[in-house]
């Protein structure tokens, strides 16, 4: 998990053991259910347990094999600051908030976008690019091949009904 060698490996620990646990509660919790709704919650859970066992074993078998000369100068993850915390604690509420007021593809293109550079990426060529392919393809894919309307937002609604852009 961690490739700094600060070491984190408490964290990383307890990180597993809730991730085992909470996986092991959807499956526990699930058994009592009809077959039809507890196929879901048993192959979720079977695969969060199996994903957390794997990377609890190459934890304990990477834990003597890392040492300081594996850290890159370049990594981000390895000069975290505040700027870096403070934007993984508060993307998500953001993200939400730009979703409800702003919609699907101005919400996705600006956590792409601004996310990265926040905590220190500073390839902005690769993630532009990455960011208009994304968001672009899951614009097409969701309205045209799966039929699902992506949301416009209430800055968006306000819009389309204000210029009547929408059809019927």
């Amino acid at each position: 998990m961690s490739t700094d060698s600060r070491g984190y490996w408490r964290e990383e620990l307890a990180l597993i053991a809730l991730l085992l646990l909470f996986f092991i509660g959807i499956v526990a919790l699930s058994y009592h259910l009809p077959f039809d709704a507890r196929l879901f919650p048993i192959v979720i859970g079977s695969a969060g347990i199996l994903l957390t066992l794997g990377i609890a074993i190459e934890q304990m078998r990477g834990r003597g094999a890392r040492d300081a000369s594996m850290e890159d100068d370049d990594d981000a993850a390895a000069k975290a600051d505040w700027p870096r915390y403070a934007t993984a604690l508060l993307a998500a509420p953001a993200f939400g908030l730009m979703f409800w007021l702003l919609g699907f593809i101005v919400a996705s293109l600006a956590a792409m976008l601004l996310i990265p550079v926040l905590m220190g990426y500073a390839n902005r060529c690769q993630l532009v690019v990455t960011a208009l392919l994304t968001v672009a393809i899951l614009a097409l894919i969701g309205p045209y091949l799966l039929n699902v309307e992506l949301p416009h937002g209430l800055v968006g609604d306000w819009l389309i009904d204000k210029l009547a852009l929408r059809a019927g």
